[in-house]
């Protein structure tokens, strides 16, 4: 049997590596690839030309920003003009849940007499 002081030592020690190697683990994953060679910019390749350069740092924007916009705008676009309360109503009527010959039913409807509606004298 071990120890208690033994255990708790062991204990420390495995907790210690398992810190250390989670600590040392991603400087050294890296390390093959840093042996191939080091990249410090000496051949850093072409510059932009004035062109290129506004095509890049003002055009894309704006490209992007368009194509933004129309997707935003699409679906209203889409679906046309709705329903302003400063103008007429330009739908047909509809009555919901109701007959299927809705002229016939209000001609042969007969008025009440004595309450109803907003009275609630039925």
């Amino acid at each position: 049997m071990i120890a208690r002081p033994a255990a708790r030592t062991a204990r420390a020690l495995s907790s210690l590596l398992a810190v250390a190697g989670c600590l040392t683990a991603p400087l050294l994953l890296p390390s093959a690839a840093w042996a191939a060679g080091v990249d410090d910019g000496a051949e850093p390749g072409d510059g932009l030309s004035v062109l290129e350069t506004l095509l890049w740092f003002v055009g894309a924007p704006l490209a992007l920003f368009a194509v933004i916009a129309v997707l935003v705008s699409a679906p209203s676009m889409a679906r046309g003009p709705r329903y302003r309360p400063a103008l007429g109503w330009w739908a047909a009527p509809v009555w919901f849940n109701g007959p299927d010959d809705a002229d016939t039913a209000v001609r042969r409807a007969v008025p009440t007499s004595g309450g109803g509606g907003a009275s609630a004298r039925w």
